[in-house]
């Protein structure tokens, strides 16, 4: 039996993968409600630590391209056990910070290291999984990345009653630590064929190929376009839920769940679907209609709360399918340098939510509307990029649609 037969049905691979690119995601997001008690421990303003966040996506996005260019001459599987050492250091210096500069340097490094899991994960898939069976990790993978920032908050609503944040930092990093070293046990090396010489040609040519690839682009628009739509509501939730519609932090942790189950349903139906295309189209689809709603009942002034998010779960089934649909066809290119066009991908994606997000904040929207709107717009554009897909690859054709094949992808 191959290597890559046994990485793909072993099951503690899978669930180290998994459990991978989770701590990243709580690093982000469990220590959201504990925002207030930090800024008057670390005598600041909410504001300042709310920028701290800002850090660890700024850290996030250097992460991902930076983890794809070491990827193409190094072992994609010790990269991330090294990356999940240097989360567990920042998350030490994130707990011992004696003021908010500090603290946000920390969450920078944590970023740097624990975030890496969202492209060298993906390779360890591309390098050991066979082609068949990359689409069910790699919706697995999204589930947990854009489930982890929806549910982690009402954790760390739980745990700020019984301890404090600075603790929860310590948790994070021993929690990094032993998973590097699980990691790198458990996991089967995942490196290069050919390893590339890492220098500023290597990456520019690397950049060149993935860029003129056809489909590369696309996808990254949709992968872009599907993480704005979501981050921007994990990111203006609690506004949202707790300053417009007056929930208690225990009950914004609990109403966040709601959202992220259209999501799941999202990606569980493609991972499921005999055809992907057709998933992505149906799931774009639904979440066009939910995205419209989510204006429709604004623009109607229906104050209930619910009247937000569960528009907002029927906008991410789309959203939901999408991400993973795009992420298989990134794998399916190929790519001379698989590091760099994977890290270009996902820089893509990180750096074109924060702008897009920092656009919206900049823009100082203060009522439900404008905010909804900005929520909705990406989703929206969503559909009419499925439906001009299934178009022009009718037309290009003279088939059906979609093609009911499973693509069978190599790479």
């Amino acid at each position: 039996m191959s290597e890559t037969t046994v990485a793909a049905h072993d099951p503690r691979v899978r669930v180290m993968l998994l459990v991978a690119v989770m701590v990243p995601q709580l690093g982000l997001s469990l220590l959201n409600p504990s925002i207030p008690t930090m800024a008057a421990d670390l005598g600041t303003s909410v504001s300042a630590v709310q920028l701290t966040l800002s850090g660890y996506m700024a850290g996030y996005a250097i992460s991902m391209f930076a983890a794809g260019v070491l990827a193409d001459r190094y072992d994609a599987r010790r990269l991330q056990a090294v990356g999940l050492v240097l989360f567990a250091l920042g998350g030490v210096a994130a707990a011992l910070a004696p003021n908010v500069g500090v603290l946000f340097a920390a969450r920078v490094v944590q970023a740097i290291g624990g975030t890496s899991a969202t492209v060298l994960c993906r390779l360890v898939i591309q390098r050991r999984f066979p082609s068949s069976a990359r689409m069910q990790i790699l919706t697995s993978l999204s589930i947990v990345i854009a489930a982890t920032p929806a549910l982690s908050p009402l954790v760390g609503a739980t745990l700020i009653e019984i301890t404090s944040w600075r603790v929860l930092f310590g948790v994070l990093a021993v929690i990094g630590l032993a998973l590097a070293v699980a990691f790198a046990r458990i996991v089967p090396s995942a490196s290069p064929e050919v390893p590339a010489p890492i220098g500023p040609r290597t990456i520019v040519r690397g950049i060149a190929t993935a860029v003129s690839r056809r489909g590369f682009g696309i996808n990254a628009l949709v992968i872009s376009l599907a993480w704005m739509s979501y981050f921007l509501f994990i990111e203006q939730s609690a506004y949202l839920l707790q300053d417009i519609h007056g929930l208690s932090t225990l009950d914004y942790g609990l109403v966040l769940t709601i959202p992220a189950i259209g999501y799941i349903a999202g990606s569980i139906g493609i991972r499921r679907s005999r055809s992907h295309a057709r998933a992505h189209l149906v799931g774009s689809v639904i979440g066009g209609v939910g995205a419209a709603a989510l204006v429709v009942l604004a623009i109607a002034d229906v104050g209930s709360v619910f009247a937000l998010v569960i528009p907002l779960s029927v906008t991410f089934i789309g959203v939901g399918a999408a991400i993973p649909h795009a992420q298989n066809g990134l794998i399916g290119l190929d790519l001379p340098a698989q590091g760099v066009g994977a890290g270009l991908f996902f820089f893509i994606q990180m750096a074109g939510g924060a702008v897009y997000t920092s656009v919206v904040e900049a823009l100082h929207l203060r009522t439900e509307l404008p905010i909804r709107i900005a929520i909705a717009a990406p989703a929206l554009l969503l559909v009419a990029i499925a439906v001009g897909r299934t178009v022009a690859t009718r037309a290009a054709a003279g088939a059906p649609a979609v093609d009911d094949r499973r693509p069978q992808r190599v790479g």
